[in-house]
């Protein structure tokens, strides 16, 4: 089957089939003599396996090692390591998940602060605006580097 075959069939762009070759998550196709790539049923498996890995979080460099394991069919020699993946998405969730609900709480303490009347500022023109200097200044600071770490996925 073709490329554009191939992403139909999984639902991806072909752009993504491309950029799977290139970073080594599925084999180069050969190609036709017309120079279209040329896929197979086990590149069909394959790549429903990485599309099925990345809906559960995993990132491109994990699903590499494992991907190998995959095509043998056999769950075996996969069940460990994709234990040891999974355990690891688990936790770096969970924590993303508390950094969020630290982050929800410091918002509502600066919504609050905000929805109280305002009182009247002193006359100072180097002061700056002060309205995230309410109650939530008092915590600790934000998580944000946690929570920026990992961009949001978007569909491929």
């Amino acid at each position: 089957m073709r490329i554009g075959e191939l992403a139909r069939a999984c639902t991806v762009n072909p752009r993504t089939i491309r950029y799977y070759e290139a970073f080594g998550l599925l084999p180069k196709a050969p190609r036709a003599p017309s120079g279209h790539r040329i896929y197979s049923e086990q590149d069909l498996h394959r790549l429903r396996f990485i599309r099925r890995a990345k809906q559960i979080g995993l990132p491109l460099a994990s699903i590499r090692q494992i991907t190998t394991y995959a095509d043998t069919g056999s769950c075996q020699h996969l069940r460990p390591r994709l234990k040891e993946l999974l355990a690891a998405q688990r936790a770096e969730i969970e924590a993303r998940i508390k950094d969020l609900r630290a982050l929800q709480q410091e918002l509502r303490g600066y919504y609050a602060s905000l929805c109280q009347p305002q009182a009247p500022a002193p006359a100072r023109s180097d002061a700056g605006c002060s309205c995230l200097d309410g109650p939530s200044q008092k915590s600790t600071s934000l998580p944000v580097a946690a929570l920026a770490k990992r961009p949001l996925r978007r569909k491929s």
